[in-house]
């Protein structure tokens, strides 16, 4: 089995520890076939500025993935170019103008904010004010407005909003309207992330649940695999437990990019 951990970081996010060459250090020893480099756009300029890089710092990003992918040359390891981008209603013509000529192997596109950034613990006290069931249904109706509106390739942690085991009240409901989303998804071409992010956080899971990746199955969604890593010891980990939840759900394989490309790594 090749497997592919398309979803990591660098410290230009300012969130991140360790160097790249600790993070691929990492790639090599768990013997991925690829290893994606997908931090955050630092477009649109002046969004959540002090968890991505700075606009001025993107040519810093781009040689080092560059340079990983030299020092990976025929080590087995495959460094791709990717970027997480975010959904910004309103701001969304400014990043696509942005990266329009820029030569990514693959783009990652998540939710991170409602009205504020429901996944940073610091947040909390507004979950308490707004309650779930704004955050999750909020959640979906951008994620639908996302699908319909930018172009993509990997759609990241879908579930995200259980990060702090925060529930809405009528899960139903969210997964109904979830699900045409992942339905548009389907019918593009964007693929499922299975994110192993949220083993390591509160809510104790993969992203997403089994639930959601059968509905993504139904809906023709092809399959990635992410870490998410914020820290070298992270690339690669878990995949066993991706593995097991995407053939419960009835995958067969997984899906890398080369030049926006899809290219499937089956399981056996």
């Amino acid at each position: 089995m090749k497997y592919a951990d398309l979803h990591s970081h660098t410290t230009l996010c300012n969130h991140a520890c360790g160097t790249p060459d600790e993070y691929l250090k990492y790639a090599q020893e768990r013997n991925l076939a690829f290893f994606g480099v997908s931090d955050h756009i630092p477009w649109p300029v002046g969004y959540d500025s002090e968890v991505r890089m700075k606009e001025t710092e993107f040519p810093l990003y781009r040689q080092i993935v560059r340079d990983l992918q030299k020092k990976a040359a025929g080590s087995g390891t495959e460094v791709l170019y990717g970027i997480e981008l975010d959904y910004v209603p309103g701001r969304m013509d400014e990043v696509a103008k942005a990266i329009e000529n820029e030569p990514f192997d693959y783009r990652i596109g998540s939710i991170h904010y409602v009205s504020f950034g429901f996944d940073d613990e610091a947040t909390l006290p507004l979950w308490e004010s707004e309650g779930p069931d704004y955050v999750w249904y909020t959640y979906a109706d951008l994620m639908c407005e996302f699908v319909n509106s930018f172009d993509f390739d990997i759609m990241a942690h879908p579930d995200l909003p259980k990060k702090f085991a925060l529930y809405p009240s009528d899960m139903n409901r969210f997964h109904k309207r979830l699900e045409e989303a992942l339905k548009v998804a389907g019918e593009k071409g964007i693929a499922m992330e299975i994110n192993t992010a949220g083993l390591r956080k509160k809510v104790h899971e993969l992203y997403p649940s089994l639930e959601i990746l059968k509905m993504a199955k139904a809906a023709g969604m092809p399959l990635t695999f992410g870490s998410d890593s914020h820290a070298p010891e992270d690339v690669g980990a878990d995949f066993d437990l991706a593995r097991e939840l995407a053939e419960e759900a009835g995958y067969r394989s997984i899906l890398t990019f080369r030049n926006r490309q899809p290219v499937e790594l089956p399981f056996s």
